[in-house]
Formats: structure tokens, sequence, C-alpha cells
């Protein structure tokens, strides 16, 4: 009966991870699918430049949306894990300011820094917060 009970106890636990994957397979899938992220060429960019008249032709809805495909390539060549994050960060500034990123790579590359600082910072406080 004993040899029964253990039997029955072995069948119950699981004997993978979640979705039936071994801890490994799954760090190796997770690991696979970074390296795919980071083989992935940028979107192209569009080939005529934004001008703030072109801009505020757009409907303001459209303005960010038109800035956010200029930016994020430019933002992808330098950052490609952090691009759409990055991105999003950076449309939180005014329009005349992105359309000023565009025109200058010294500009977007310093903007760039300074969200990464921004990111890690905010990484590090929450895994303060985690290990607390």
């Amino acid at each position: 009966q004993a040899q029964a009970q253990a039997q029955m106890h072995r069948m119950q636990q699981p004997a993978a991870g979640p979705g039936g994957l071994s801890p490994g397979a799954a760090a190796q899938m997770a690991a696979m699918h970074q390296q795919a992220m980071q083989q992935m060429p940028p979107p192209p960019v569009p080939a005529e430049p934004i001008t703030p008249a072109s801009l505020a032709a757009a409907p303001p809805e459209q303005q960010k949306q038109i800035l956010g495909e200029r930016l994020f390539p430019l933002i992808h060549a330098l950052e490609p894990m952090l691009a759409g994050k990055i991105t999003g960060m950076l449309l939180e500034m005014d329009n005349g300011e992105l359309l000023n990123l565009l025109e200058s790579p010294e500009a977007l590359s310093a903007k760039i820094h300074e969200a990464m600082s921004v990111l890690q910072v905010h990484q590090q406080s929450a895994d303060e917060g985690a290990a607390h």
C-alpha cells in the first residue's frame, strides 16, 4: 500500500515547468526569442523628410504616429532591445522638439542616453523593491 501511495504521489508531481517545458528548455526558448529579436532589421525610414509644415498639415492625432514612425528606426539602430520603449518615452515630448531630434543625430543620441539612464534607475528601484 505504501508503494502504491508513493507511485500515486510521483504521478501527481509535475515533471516539467509551465507549458510542459523543462526549466532548461524554457530558458533556451527565451534566449532564442531574444536572439531573434536582435536580428530583426528595423523598419525602413520613410524617404521624404518631415517638415514642420507637413507635420502641421496632418491631423493632431496622427502627428505623434508620424513622428514615432520616423524616430523608431533611428532609435532601433542604437538600442534595438529597447527601441519601442524609448520611442514611447520620447513621444511624450513636444512635437517641435521631436522634429529637432529627427534633424540632429547628436541631439537624438543624447535623448536616447537620457532615456536609458531613466530606464536603468527605474529598473534598479524595481529590483530593490522586489528584493524587500
